[in-house]
């Protein structure tokens, strides 16, 4: 009985061995390695920006309401951050003065009409400035 025991006991052994051995062995070519994704450029990055204001403001161009919740608010919001860390500006007629009436309007008073290109052009570029 203990021979066949012995005889057993090598058998699985042997078996365990055969399987950690064929484990090893490669099968086949091997796999073709993933890129990785790249990140963008921030070059890439700042073309996505501008194509994403592109579409902001050709949406808004015929349509006051548009305008307003899509461009507005997002220059009202960037010209509040310029006085904010440039002047310390956080009290309304302060505001009124560094931006000057035509900004303000345009930041602050309801339009009943999008501006034109040309005068929103200067006024970003006010906004710019500061």
């Amino acid at each position: 009985m203990s021979g066949l025991l012995w005889h057993v006991a090598v058998l699985v052994a042997a078996g365990i061995t055969a399987f950690v051995l064929l484990r090893r062995i490669p099968s086949g070519a091997p796999r073709p390695t993933v890129p990785e994704m790249e990140t963008p450029w921030p070059a890439d990055h700042a073309f996505i920006e501008v194509r994403w204001w592109e579409r902001r403001l050709a949406a808004a161009r015929d349509d006051p309401e548009r305008y307003h919740a899509l461009v507005r608010s997002r220059l009202a919001d960037l010209a509040a951050e310029r006085l904010r860390l440039r002047y310390g500006a956080h009290d309304p007629a302060r505001a009124r003065e560094i931006l000057g009436p035509d900004l303000h309007d345009l930041l602050t008073v309801p339009w009943r009409t999008v501006p034109t290109r040309t005068e929103l052009t200067r006024l970003v570029a006010r906004i710019e400035e500061m």
